[in-house]
């Protein structure tokens, strides 16, 4: 290939990225962001591609539920930044073993979102569908289904152990770490309380994340 041919290619390829990039910026992320802070689960589970929809039957609404659930009860107060919008460059992850799942259509983009006031990340994955772009989940199997309820067994027992936890929390450390939660610190509220009370890391999350919803 000539280098005016190769810079045909790329120039092209640079602006079919740009026109993907804008239009994923007004077709999903705005309206996504606008439907999660809405916290209407119906509206956030719009925004699964047709693809993933079309595997959500009696069998795997459970997982399907409980995603666009956590996605629906974040906290995404506050303004928020886009930290990567990129093709992607490699298969999705599936989050399970690779035989408990299939993706029902390819992700072609990573978006991470970044939510400045809760310092939450999203990470998301997304394909077109009639000119619009949609988050892409990989659809559990019956094995999948399986290990998955027992993973959220787990979590339920991590939850009630960290209401158990709050529950205790006691001045001066339950009022610094509220003060930190007011001031939008909550990365260092995690480390404070994971220090006091010397629990590893993930049970100070669910901890600070149960306090948090508290005080809302």
């Amino acid at each position: 290939m000539g280098k005016l041919a190769v810079v045909l290619v790329l120039v092209a390829s640079s602006a079919l990225a740009a026109s993907d990039d804008a239009a994923i910026q007004s077709t999903f992320i705005k309206p996504w962001v606008e439907a999660v802070r809405s916290r209407d689960k119906a509206r956030v589970e719009s925004f699964l591609h047709p693809a993933v929809r079309a595997c959500i039957n009696p069998g795997t609404k459970d997982f399907f539920d409980y995603s666009v659930e956590h996605e629906a009860q974040s906290d995404v107060g506050g303004p928020y930044r886009i930290t990567k919008i990129e093709p992607m460059r490699q298969a999705a992850p599936t989050f399970l073993p690779a035989e408990d799942v299939d993706y029902p259509v390819q992700p072609t983009y990573e978006v991470n979102i970044q939510f400045e006031q809760s310092n939450h990340l999203f990470v998301l994955f997304l394909a077109p569908a009639n000119g619009s772009w949609f988050e892409v989940f990989p659809c559990p199997n019956e094995k999948g289904i399986a290990y998955l309820r027992e993973q959220r067994k787990l979590v339920v027992e991590q939850e009630k152990k960290a209401a158990q936890l709050l529950a205790e929390l006691k001045d001066p450390l339950l009022r610094e770490l509220r003060d930190l939660l007011r001031r939008h610190q909550k990365i260092d509220a995690i480390k404070k309380y994971q220090a006091a009370a010397s629990v590893d890391l993930s049970t100070a999350v669910m901890v600070i994340n149960a306090l948090q919803k508290s005080t809302q």
